[in-house]
């Protein structure tokens, strides 16, 4: 074991390389804020375990998992206490449930929990399980937002006093648009059931069907890729839908530039990220009133609580329908998210370790 001067935090990012989920993009950018911006009475290590296997079938889904539980049950305890470590954090809901080094635990939602039918029912027992062990064990535990608090604690029982909520954050965007946005609706995400694309989809059909030639009509513009339901959304695409797949980051921030209007119809977020990208971008942002969703977009959204074809096109016709409005409610997304920022979030973590380790705070 190491001897250390001050006390070391050890931080499971081995979902970072898993790129082009929600979570790698959430440790990456608390990795480098908290490395421009480092606590300055601890000691912070990021650590990988083995790379996980591609998604392609059932099969490489149970290889990632015993690699998973090799990282969480055997590796990653080792490793803390070869470093000194006095503290293991995990950003993703599941934790070592043993080892002689405590731990903190992120939960970034509990989607599984509160919509059992859309999840396989091996994934849903094995995550229900770790999760609330893993909740149990830790000495603090950290929501991203209000809403994911309030799930926590009535579904996982744990005690409200150790839950902190730190928010997650955006990167403001400083390039100025040189021209007006583009009429068309970005929506982002997988095509699984509970984000509700499908439903999105067959409004905006309809919107785009009745709705009269000014202001000009808005296409459906979709970024993501994978899902159970990706191969009904290809079918089903209209129109005045386009399907772009997976994108990078660089063509995402510039749809979010461009767009008119951003849409999560979502039935459950733990936080939403793709809504506060799109409001740091000035885009406005319409989402369901449901889950964290109305917490994170602030008083500047636009809700919907119906997510019928017809209501959806309604609410769409009715966003749409004044741009000067919605340039404006643009500016109030844009200033919402600059209170959302990734220091913010990194300062806020840095916090709960200090709570969890007995620093002076």
């Amino acid at each position: 074991m190491t001897a250390r001067s001050r006390p070391l935090v050890m931080v499971d990012q081995r979902l970072a390389q898993r790129r082009r989920t929600g979570i790698a993009r959430v440790i990456t950018r608390t990795r480098e804020a908290m490395t421009a911006d480092p606590p300055p009475d601890m000691d912070v290590m990021w650590v990988s375990g083995p790379r996980g296997l591609p998604r392609r079938n059932a099969l490489t889904s149970l290889g990632n998992l015993i690699l998973d539980m090799l990282w969480l049950g055997v590796l990653l305890p080792r490793r803390a206490r070869r470093h000194g470590a006095s503290l293991i954090h995990v950003p993703m809901n599941w934790g070592p449930l043993r080892g002689r080094t405590p731990t903190t635990v992120m939960i970034q939602d509990l989607a599984f929990e509160r919509m059992p039918a859309a999840y396989p029912r091996g994934f849903r027992l094995w995550a229900s399980l770790l999760g609330r062990r893993s909740a149990g064990r830790a000495r603090l535990v950290m929501a991203t937002t209000g809403a994911g608090a309030r799930d926590i604690e009535e579904i996982y029982g744990v005690p409200r006093e150790r839950i902190h909520v730190v928010h997650l954050g955006s990167t403001p965007d400083d390039q100025v648009l040189r021209h007006g946005r583009e009429p068309f609706i970005l929506a982002v995400g997988e095509f699984e059931p509970r984000k509700r694309v499908l439903d999105l989809m067959d409004g905006h059909d309809r919107y785009f069907a009745s709705t009269p030639a000014e202001p000009p009509i808005c296409r459906l513009v979709i970024a993501g890729a994978g899902g159970s339901q990706a191969a009904a959304a290809h079918a089903r695409r209209g129109l005045g839908c386009d399907l772009l797949g997976f994108i990078d980051d660089e063509d995402l921030h510039d749809l979010y530039r461009r767009a008119t209007l951003f849409v999560s119809l979502s039935a459950y977020e733990g936080f939403g990220l793709p809504i506060v990208e799109a409001m740091a971008h000035g885009c406005p942002v319409l989402v369901a009133d449901n889950s964290s969703q109305a917490e994170v977009a602030g008083e500047g959204a636009f809700l919907i609580r119906d997510p019928s074809p017809n209501a959806v096109a309604a609410r769409l016709s009715e966003v749409l329908a004044d741009r000067d409005a919605l340039a404006r409610r643009g500016e109030a997304a844009r200033e919402r998210a600059a209170h959302l920022s990734w220091t913010a979030t990194a300062r806020g973590t840095a916090e709960v370790w200090r709570e969890a380790l007995g620093l002076p705070r």
